[in-house]
């Protein structure tokens, strides 16, 4: 039958897709008695004309009577068709699946390494084996799940596919889709929903541990909104419950309650027992030391769960990547219920030889907990030099900042401080660890400096030939500026036309001399208080202005420290420059009503230039002299950059952060040029990554809008560790640069949070599996969602001039055979 309705979709030019059914309705024939109506007359009809060719043909042989009688009756059923409208209907069926969710932790709390060690989760660690086939305290909770995911060929997956359609999220502060099943249920087979697509496996390598943070509730309510359009069968979250972000476990079963989830399956993926451990928790050391200068490295050693456990701690040394480690101390260290923390201090520490080494403090952890490298284990690359920083501070007169400034730098081991103030006599002996005579006028005898500080200085008593041979130095020799502007000489100083003028052009900001002259600098000129630094987005990415290792604590630090009184106003920044500190301070407000600049970098040719508005500074060293000192020295070093990667290359490597929480994105900026130190113009740059392990990674920076010769990328990095960009300098050079990868602090070591899980599992449907094993039972049993829905098309077969020419022909063909016949 669906041959011959093939054969007249075909007649009647109609397109009939692969799977779709056939059916002939008469769309006007009445339901009920009506119908059965319609019937018996016809019924009666035929029997007519029997009745009359039986009568009126008896002169007739039966074969013409039949014959007559056939075509009178085929008129008559041709008639009736055409007026029950006969049509014929296609029939397809739409498969709308349901769909079953799986959720996977991926925040770094999923990258811990569980003991499974204590006897009251033993029946825990066999079931995780037979999944694991392995120990499963020497896998990290995430490589658990993976191992479940993974079994059989990932026979869950296939489970799930057979009844709805599988969508796999992974999920930290935000929700990835990971894969996307097909149904692959009968009804769906040859369906349009049955496609190559529904034989992809679950990449179980794109499965990581690198969020930050830990929003179970968020994932859930995304997900859910993610198929809104649809209806879900299930729910599978795979997570060790550890959430510091969002809902808590009640409010979102609650809202899988709202949404009628018939199924809920939660799988803890950890050790639920109390957490014993024994945790690095902090190491300091100096990130540069000079060859022969003895330094130190303190640790701080953090036990939970022990009542009195001793461990050992060794300090390594990495002469340089790929290399062996070698431990070069040992200390012991005793902790328990009454002491929680030790300080460890491995002092007197030298070095022989300049370079830089990566130094590991790292734990032998207790029987019962198993070796875990974030938690018992942290690196320092540490730089020797084989020389100090040469810097020569300029002052116009003996300000409190330049005394705080003088006998910090001249204690300061990494500094080898020269100082000139213009003020003093011709005859009085300038400070410093190497002190001036005269002070150098020519290029050559500049050329021992590598960081130049002028502080209020003085213009009558500078010569312009000096000035001029600075501003060389740092534009072609990549020596560093920092101009600090004070109230007695700089105003004169950063007049046109006074010697400084070469290096006031140098300076990533435009002063306001005008506002200077009239409002701010002056005799009598009373300031009633101080005024509050504020960071910029740029200054606290920027390593000049990091107070603190920790990024969110040193921008804490800036809002805590002392203000200021005094700030020369700045018409603008520079375009090329970088703001890091602005003010609002109502004496020194903007034109345009924003914010004025208050510290500003700028790169200037092979150079870098520091602008400081304000000489008050020192006022910090009352109560935050950690952060004076760390914010000076830290400004040397950033300058001191400059001068060592200067001297041919034609490429600079940018980071804004040197170390960064794995799962921080980082931006990598690089500004090259070509031969003809133009900008250079291309489609991209290159760069490779290398990490500890030695693996290269290649990053492609593609250029930046309107700034010819830069080049930008972020990514984010999925491993912890040291890792070195590099890239060509031209003339043969590379160009380095360095940072740090390390965990995210707001993700602490804990056990799997059952409590936290059991709340969600206490939706109705939902179930908290204790074992592992019991998933693939639990999966079959997630009911289908899936609806098939015929959609029904008619195609009207009956009004065509073919069907009345088929009545009339019959018509005629009966008239001239009864009057061949001689009934008429």
């Amino acid at each position: 039958m669906q041959g011959l309705l093939r054969w007249l979709a075909s007649w009647k030019g109609l397109e009939i897709e692969p799977g779709t059914e056939l059916r002939l309705e008469l769309s006007s024939f009445p339901s009920g008695g009506q119908g059965l109506l319609v019937l018996i007359g016809l019924a009666l009809a035929l029997f007519i004309v029997v009745y009359t060719y039986r009568r009126d043909g008896r002169n007739l042989s039966r074969w013409q009577r039949i014959t007559l009688g056939s075509l009178r009756g085929l008129a008559i059923l041709a008639a009736f068709l055409l007026l029950l409208e006969p049509n014929l209907i296609t029939i397809k069926r739409e498969v709308r699946p349901g769909h079953t969710l799986i959720l996977i932790d991926q925040s770094q709390s999923m990258g811990h390494k569980d003991s499974f060690r204590q006897p009251e989760v033993e029946e825990l660690a066999k079931a995780w084996r037979a999944v694991q086939e392995g120990e499963p305290g020497e896998a990290r909770r995430i490589e658990l799940a993976k191992s479940l995911l993974a079994q059989d060929d990932q026979a869950i997956l296939a489970s799930l596919a057979e009844n709805n359609r599988v969508l796999v999220y992974g999920f930290a502060a935000g929700l990835e889709l990971l894969a996307d099943l097909d149904l692959q249920s009968e009804e769906a087979k040859g369906s349009e929903a049955a496609t190559s697509s529904a034989l992809v496996k679950l990449d179980l390598n794109a499965i990581t541990a690198t969020g930050r943070y830990s929003n179970l509730g968020g994932a859930v309510r995304q997900a859910l909104e993610r198929s809104r359009d649809s209806a879900v069968a299930g729910i599978i979250l795979l997570s060790d419950g550890r959430r510091n972000l969002g809902a808590q476990g009640a409010e979102i079963a609650r809202m899988l309650e709202q949404r009628r989830i018939p199924s809920t399956i939660v799988i803890p993926v950890g050790d639920p027992s109390a957490t014993r451990t024994v945790t690095l928790t902090r190491l300091e050391a100096p990130d540069k030391v000079f060859q022969k200068d003895p330094y130190t490295i303190r640790a701080e050693v953090e036990s939970q769960g022990y009542e009195d456990v001793e461990v050992t701690v060794h300090l390594k040394l990495q002469a340089d990547e790929g290399s062996q480690a070698v431990t070069i101390r040992s200390e012991q260290v005793r902790l328990g219920s009454g002491q929680r923390e030790a300080l460890i201090e491995f002092d007197q520490l030298t070095a022989d030889h300049a370079g830089v080494f990566t130094h590991i403090v790292e734990i032998e952890p207790p029987a019962l907990e198993p070796m875990t490298p974030e938690r018992h284990a942290q690196r320092k690359q540490i730089e020797v030099l084989g020389e100090q920083t040469r810097v020569l501070l300029i002052s116009g007169g003996p300000s409190h900042e330049y005394r705080f400034l003088r006998n910090m730098l001249t204690r300061d081991k990494t500094v080898q401080l020269s100082c000139w103030l213009c003020s003093a006599d011709s005859d009085f002996p300038q400070d410093g660890n190497l002190s001036l005579t005269s002070l150098p006028v020519d290029r050559a005898d500049l050329e021992e400096f590598d960081v130049f500080i002028f502080l209020d200085p003085d213009s009558r008593s500078l010569e312009k030939k000096f000035c001029d041979s600075v501003a060389e130095m740092v534009t072609d020799g990549g020596a560093g500026l920092w101009w600090t502007c004070g109230e007695k000489f700089t105003l004169e100083a950063l007049r046109p036309g006074a010697s400084t003028e070469s290096i006031a052009d140098l300076l990533p900001v435009v002063p306001d001399l005008v506002k200077a002259d009239h409002e701010v600098i002056g005799f009598g000129r009373g300031r009633p208080r101080a005024w509050r630094y504020q960071l910029t987005a740029a200054g606290k990415a920027h390593k000049a202005a990091r107070l603190l290792d920790n990024r969110e604590a040193s921008d804490s630090l800036w809002e805590r420290l002392p203000g200021f009184y005094f700030a020369f106003p700045v018409i603008r920044s520079k375009p090329a420059a970088q703001v890091l500190l602005e003010h609002r301070s109502p004496v020194l407000v903007a034109s345009d009503g924003s914010a004025m600049p208050l510290v500003a970098s700028q790169f200037i040719g092979a150079g870098r230039v520091l602008f400081s508005g304000t000489d008050d500074s020192y006022r910090w060293r009352v109560a935050f002299e950690h952060a004076y000192e760390r914010f000076w020295v830290k400004g040397i070093r950033y300058l001191f950059e400059g001068r060592l990667n200067a001297g041919g290359s034609r490429t600079r490597i940018l980071l804004d952060e040197e170390k960064l929480e794995l799962g921080q994105p980082l931006h990598v900026q690089v500004q090259a040029r070509d031969q003809d130190y133009q900008p250079l113009i291309a489609e991209s740059y290159a760069l490779e990554m290398q990490g500890e392990d030695g693996a290269i990674e290649n990053l492609a920076l593609a250029p930046v809008e309107a700034m010819p010769g830069h080049f930008e990328t972020r990514f984010r990095p999925t491993a912890t560790g040291y890792f070195r960009l590099s890239g060509s300098g031209g003339e043969n050079r590379k160009v380095e640069a360095s940072f740090q990868v390390v965990p995210a602090a707001i993700e602490k070591q804990g056990p799997a949070d059952m409590a936290e899980l059991a709340a969600i599992a206490s939706a109705t449907g939902g179930v908290l599996l204790q074992n592992p094993g019991e998933l693939l039972a639990r999966a079959e049993q997630i009911p289908s969602k899936t609806v098939i829905d015929p959609l029904k098309s008619a195609h009207g077969i009956w009004d065509s001039w073919m069907t009345v020419a088929l009545i009339l022909g019959l018509l005629s063909a009966e008239w001239w055979l009864r009057k061949r016949f001689n009934l008429l």
